[in-house]
């Protein structure tokens, strides 16, 4: 098998991931994630406000309805005081409508409480929009820069990917297919030598089964350690 071909494309993978690294971590990127994760907070934030503004706006439709009702109820009961013929109906008229003034009292002060509480919200609503457009012009501001490292690196990996594809070539699709096996489970790097000196996987230093030795000690032996899951090779 190709293992000279593997390690030469699994170098050039290695220098795709510190491509990717550079760029992860250039002040550009790094300043442009920063101002972006805070854009994006923002903009939760005020959908959850915009939310809460939603159900208090449901909750003073919904106590309106209730005090109108009770007005209602109310001037009904004022149109049969004059049909009153005694004391206990007098007094029956009487208990019924201070519980229906107490409850209007009552819807009046929750009223109060989600007015309070809407120019409370106002008054955030005020500071979301401020802050939202700082963070958004802070991303449009460094974005430049960013985009700039990003083509940067893009360019330099172009290159490496296609040097990969043409050495991906010559290499059999069996051992390949282990290779990107062993990528997609182990970390960096998924091939490594097999050291015949102790038996090992020179990846995690694993001592290996004595018969996954004896295959790797055949000519273009090629195992998966059981550790590691990285695919070992023998020199």
């Amino acid at each position: 098998m190709n293992i000279e071909g593997m390690l030469k494309y699994q170098s050039l993978d290695r220098e795709l991931n510190q491509l990717n690294e550079k760029f992860r971590t250039s002040d550009a990127t790094v300043l442009y994630n920063r101002n972006m994760k805070l854009y994006k907070q923002t903009i939760e934030d005020g959908k959850r406000m915009s939310g809460v503004i939603g159900e208090h706006f449901v909750n003073i439709d919904r106590l309106t309805k209730q005090y109108e009702k009770l007005l209602a109820d109310i001037d009904e009961y004022y149109k049969g005081v004059d049909e009153i013929n005694d004391l206990k109906q007098a007094d029956y008229y009487e208990k019924q409508l201070i519980k229906l003034y107490t409850m209007i009292e009552n819807i009046e002060k929750e009223l109060d409480g989600v007015r309070k509480e809407l120019v409370r919200l106002d008054a955030d609503a005020k500071t979301f929009f401020t802050n939202a457009n700082g963070y958004f012009m802070n991303v449009k501001k460094c974005t430049p820069d960013m985009e700039k490292v990003k083509q940067e690196i893009q360019t330099k990996a172009k290159a490496v990917m296609a040097e990969q594809k043409e050495i991906e070539k010559t290499i059999e699709p069996e051992l390949f297919a282990k290779y990107k096996k062993a990528k997609d489970v182990a970390k960096f790097p998924p091939l490594v030598p097999f050291d015949e000196a102790t038996n090992s996987c020179m990846g995690c230093g694993l001592e290996l089964s004595k018969d996954i030795a004896a295959k790797l000690r055949q000519d273009g032996g090629l195992e998966f350690c059981p550790n590691c899951n990285r695919l070992v090779y023998k020199k």
